[in-house]
C-alpha cells in the first residue's frame, strides 16, 4: 500500500494542468487562413487561368467563390466542434441549405455551357488536378487542427473536415475557372472531393483517435 501511495504521489506531482481548448471560431480564424494560404501557394505550381470578372456571367463565379469558401470554413468549424466530447454542429440547417444552393449554382453553370454533356479528351483533368493540388496541404492543416483535441469518433470529424477542404479548394478553383461548366467538369470536381475526403480519413484516423 505504501508503494502504491508513493507512486500516486509521484504521478500527481508530475502531472501538468491541461490547457483549455480555444473556442471553435478562434481556431477557425487561426487554421482557416493557413489552410487557404497553403492551398494558394500549392496551386502556383500549376498553370493558372484567370477568370473573366467582366464577363456576362461573372456574378456566377463570384457567388461560387463566396459560397464555396463559406461552406468550406463552416464545415471545418463543424469538424472541430464534433471532435470535442459533447460537441455538436450549430446551424446545421444553414450548412445543408448552403450545400443545396451550391448544387443549384452548379446546375446553372452547366446550363450556361454551350455543350454541357459533350465528352472531350482532357476536359475535367485540369479541375481534378487543381482541386487535389489545392486541397492536399489543407488536409494536413485540418488533421493538425483536429489532433489538438483528438476525437472519440474520428471518422465523423475527419469526414466533415474532408468535405470542408474540398469546398475550400472549389472556392480557389473558381478564381481560375469560367462560369460555364460542363458535366465532365462537375464530375471531376466530385471525384477530386471524394479523393480528398478519403485521404483525410485514412491519414488522419490513426493520428487523432482518442
Amino acid at each position: 500500500m505504501r508503494d502504491s501511495e508513493t507512486l500516486i504521489d509521484r504521478l500527481v506531482q508530475d502531472m501538468r494542468p491541461v490547457g483549455r481548448v480555444a473556442p471553435v471560431w478562434r481556431r477557425v480564424m487561426m487554421w482557416g487562413p493557413l489552410a487557404l494560404g497553403l492551398g494558394v501557394l500549392a496551386t502556383r505550381l500549376l498553370r493558372r487561368f484567370a477568370t473573366d470578372w467582366s464577363g456576362a456571367h461573372a456574378a456566377i463565379s463570384a457567388a461560387n467563390v463566396a459560397l464555396s469558401l463559406t461552406l468550406g470554413l463552416a464545415m471545418f468549424a463543424a469538424s472541430l466542434s464534433i471532435s470535442v466530447a459533447g460537441g455538436r454542429v450549430r446551424r446545421k440547417g444553414w450548412i445543408v441549405g448552403g450545400a443545396a444552393a451550391w448544387l443549384v449554382l452548379a446546375v446553372v453553370s452547366m446550363a450556361l455551357h454551350p455543350r454541357p454533356v459533350a465528352v472531350e479528351r482532357g476536359v475535367g483533368s485540369y479541375c481534378f488536378t487543381f482541386v487535389l493540388t489545392a486541397g492536399a496541404p489543407m488536409v494536413v492543416v485540418a488533421i493538425a487542427a483536429l489532433r489538438r483535441t483528438r476525437a472519440l469518433k474520428p471518422w465523423a470529424s475527419l469526414s466533415v473536415a474532408g468535405a470542408g477542404v474540398a469546398f475550400m479548394a472549389f472556392g480557389l478553383l473558381a478564381f481560375c475557372h469560367p462560369a460555364e461548366m460542363s458535366v465532365a467538369d462537375f464530375v471531376a470536381h466530385l471525384l477530386a472531393a471524394l479523393v480528398l475526403g478519403g485521404l483525410t480519413v485514412l491519414l488522419g484516423r490513426p493520428l487523432i483517435r482518442a
